[in-house]
């Protein structure tokens, strides 16, 4: 499952998530539909669906004319409120995209109808990823304005061992430092 960091706007990430044998390809929070679509053309994928966190902006603008340029192109998110929504997702639902599964969580907080999105391929290689569409896990130091984690502790070992200890964490504000160009090699190994 190669993933494609797709830097939007002025702070702002999308995201192509291409299953390698297929060639199915699903976008998360797409902000500039035309940057995305040559990224699609470039790779050579089929864009299957779009899956959305929130309603913002920022995340969601981009729907309507993807869904102009793309029709029948699913478009899919929890909340009502996201531009262009096909189909409203329910927390639990699984869905699946070629070997793409995909979980939606549910996780409010940022937006009352805000959702996460848990991708994986059985037998491949490449570790989990979890889309969260914010820096929700992140608030800023007021004298550096860096981004520093609400919770230091790190995961448990029963949290690695229940992700095969190895997950991508994907957000949506920040370039996420363990999804490395171009998408497939150099993951830090968990540490105890």
């Amino acid at each position: 499952m190669k993933v494609k960091v797709i830097p939007v706007l002025e702070d702002n990430y999308m995201y192509l998530v291409i299953e390698e044998l297929t060639r199915e390809a699903v976008a998360v929070d797409v902000a500039v539909p035309k940057r995305l679509l040559e990224i699609v053309g470039r790779e050579g994928v089929s864009l299957t669906a779009v899956l959305t966190t929130h309603h913002h902006w920022d995340h969601a603008r981009g729907n309507p004319e993807l869904a102009r340029l793309r029709p029948g192109l699913a478009v899919l998110g929890a909340d009502e409120r996201i531009f262009s929504l096909t189909r409203r997702l329910a927390h639990g639902e699984e869905l699946r995209f070629g070997a793409i599964h995909v979980r939606c969580l549910l996780t409010p907080g940022h937006t009352a109808g805000h959702m996460s999105y848990f991708l994986w391929e059985d037998d491949c290689p490449d570790p989990p990823a979890l889309f969260s569409g914010t820096r929700s896990a992140e608030r800023a130091h007021p004298a550096s304005r860096r981004p520093r984690p609400i919770c230091s502790d790190p995961p448990s070992p029963a949290r690695r061992r229940a992700v095969g200890g190895r997950l991508r964490l994907v957000p949506g504000g920040q370039r996420p430092a363990d999804v490395p160009e171009p998408g497939r090699a150099g993951y830090p190994a968990p540490r105890d």
